[in-house]
């Protein structure tokens, strides 16, 4: 899943610079914050169960 998000900022990025879209960074890096905030998550639920005792 990481190479779609990885993919996706990457084509974002790309028709940002050239000027074919006009949308914000924040919506450019999304697919890459997305990512992020779910691998996170997992992380702390992993913890989590790990020490709970």
């Amino acid at each position: 899943m990481s190479w779609l998000a990885v993919l996706l900022t990457v084509i974002f990025m790309v028709a940002k610079l050239l000027g074919i879209i006009a949308w914000s960074w924040w919506l450019v890096f999304t697919p890459a914050i997305i990512y992020g905030v779910i691998v996170l998550v997992i992380l702390i639920i992993t913890f989590i169960a790990a020490f709970k005792d």
